[in-house]
């Protein structure tokens, strides 16, 4: 019996940190947020990596500033941070193409 491996395409996400670039391949479909904390990033810092909303976008506390590839914002609070020069929730980011953020 032969069996067919069946290929994942992943995207690859540029994570600029302080002083530091990273690049991790992505399965697409999940969040940014759940991506990066898969690989030992987080876009929370040591007081808001507790105090969050875990990722349901309602606390504003995961934003990513956005470099290239990113779509549009769909939601709401995402939008009016983006408009007020914050950033993007990276919760409310679906990694769908190659992309590259800071954190």
């Amino acid at each position: 019996m032969s069996t067919t491996a069946s290929t994942i395409t992943t995207h690859t996400v540029t994570v600029h940190t302080e002083g530091d670039r990273h690049k991790i391949e992505v399965e697409p479909g999940i969040t940014l947020r759940q991506a990066l904390r898969r690989h030992g990033l987080s876009p929370h810092n040591a007081v808001t990596d507790v105090a969050n909303c875990g990722g349901r976008g309602h606390c504003g506390l995961c934003a990513v500033e956005v470099l290239e590839g990113v779509p549009p914002p769909t939601q709401t609070l995402d939008g009016t941070l983006h408009s007020m020069g914050i950033g993007r929730l990276s919760c409310l980011i679906t990694v769908d193409r190659d992309m590259a953020v800071r954190l």
